[in-house]
């Protein structure tokens, strides 16, 4: 079921570069002047997005907003959303949300360095209801390919606390997370 997710977002970037607006991270090599540039004019938005249905539903959203300090290096703020459903007898759900920090810097055009720090609140016991929450500290490491606004990203958890949600993505105990999404200009 994940070789059909990495399948689907390599598609989706091979697919994409005719059809986003303007990319932040890419500049034609037409080194622009920051410093000409309103406050405004340095904003730019977008986010993640995941979904996967079946068994186990899984939906995230993750709107962002960043400021580009300089043509390859930006900093910004994220919020986050997931929603988990497991369709068993009986079925369960839960919510996860909370808010990030980022920093990013863009290297040889179109490769993506990224570092993240995450707050999330977590359900303590999946599927027990009225379960106390927790707030999970997430550290994020990685980098990806961003072209035409669309981005991918392979991000690694420094922290590997207990209840981060991420944990067992890619296989048992594994820290990796695989992310795609999209950034424009505001």
């Amino acid at each position: 079921m994940k070789l059909k997710h990495l399948l689907f977002a390599l598609c989706v970037l091979a697919f994409s570069t005719n059809y986003a607006q303007y990319d932040p991270d890419y500049n034609n090599d037409d080194e622009e002047d920051l410093s000409l540039l309103s406050f405004k004019d340095r904003l730019y938005t977008g986010g993640n997005f995941w979904g996967s249905f079946g068994t186990f539903t899984n939906l995230e959203i993750s709107p962002l907003l960043g400021y580009r300090v300089t043509n390859d290096y930006s900093v910004g703020l994220g919020i986050k959303y997931n929603y988990f459903r497991f369709n068993g007898a009986p079925p369960v759900s839960s919510s996860i949300y909370g808010g990030s920090a980022f920093t990013r810097y863009v290297f040889f055009e179109r490769f993506v360095a990224h570092a993240e720090f995450e707050l999330l609140s977590v359900q303590q016991n999946f599927g027990v209801s009225k379960s106390d929450r927790v707030v999970v500290p997430i550290g994020l490491i990685g980098g990806g390919y961003s072209s035409n606004g669309f981005q991918l990203i392979l991000l690694y958890d420094l922290i590997g606390n207990p209840y981060n949600p991420y944990i067992g993505t890619f296989g048992p105990n594994s820290r990796v997370y695989l992310r795609a999404g999209f950034l424009i200009n505001l």
